[in-house]
């Protein structure tokens, strides 16, 4: 009932009414009082009836919910981070070495993004966590473009 078309079918069937219809201008008054009414009535009380009939969850179930979650990410980005092979190493720093690593930090980001869009897909985790991780993924990713570097 609240989640109905509040009149538009009223309205639009009086709006069709003939011409020559007795009365056709008080029809089309009354349907859309009807509908402008039904509009207000359960616009105004959808709100408080949600409120009414939602189940309280406790903030702290929600919050152990949500931690518990952010640890399957966690892990989730650690698998997918190791899955990318690490360039080798030196003692000595070069151009090309700090490029092979900056290379290899975009690609394990780019792996972790890929995992939380599959676990987004497949809706294993809330979207609120997973948008975000996926923000400071960004933002990480970000952060490293505007280090810059050698020229990749």
């Amino acid at each position: 009932m609240w989640a109905g078309m509040r009149g538009a079918v009223t309205v639009a069937a009086a709006q069709s009414l003939p011409e020559d219809t007795p009365q056709r201008s008080v029809l089309v008054l009354i349907a859309f009082a009807v509908a402008a009414l039904s509009l207000l009535v359960q616009g105004g009380t959808i709100g408080p009836l949600l409120r009414l009939i939602t189940p309280k969850v406790p903030a702290t179930d929600v919050a152990a919910q949500n931690e518990a979650e952010r640890d399957q990410i966690y892990e989730l980005l650690r698998t997918s981070a190791e899955a990318v092979p690490e360039p080798p190493r030196s003692a000595e720093p070069t151009p090309e070495l700090f490029e092979a690593a900056k290379r290899w930090r975009l690609d394990v980001i780019a792996a972790q993004r890929s995992a939380l869009l599959d676990a987004r897909d497949n809706g294993t985790f809330d979207a609120d966590v997973l948008a975000h991780e996926l923000a400071n993924l960004d933002a990480t990713e970000i952060a490293i473009d505007m280090r810059g570097g050698t020229g990749a």
